[in-house]
């Protein structure tokens, strides 16, 4: 028969397998997904433009809705 561990034993075993099963986990990771770059990386490239000093003026060029519902009577 198999001698019985010491607890303490058995926890040590037990970090040790934890810490190597989420390094191939890592691992893993890695190689299926791309390596994420630092958020604020991601907009260095961009120009920043000043803002207009105020915005140009714009037409109300829609016409008002046209009804599509029956026709209404006229009441004498």
């Amino acid at each position: 028969m198999n001698e019985w561990k010491n607890e303490d034993d058995i926890k040590a075993e037990l970090r040790a397998m934890t810490d190597e099963l989420r390094k191939l986990r890592e691992g893993l990771r890695n190689l299926v997904s791309p390596p994420k770059t630092h958020p604020s990386r991601e907009f260095l490239h961009r120009q920043s433009w000043p803002a207009p000093a105020e915005p140009a003026p714009v037409a109300d060029d829609r016409k008002p809705p046209r009804r599509t519902g029956p026709a209404r009577k006229k009441p004498v």
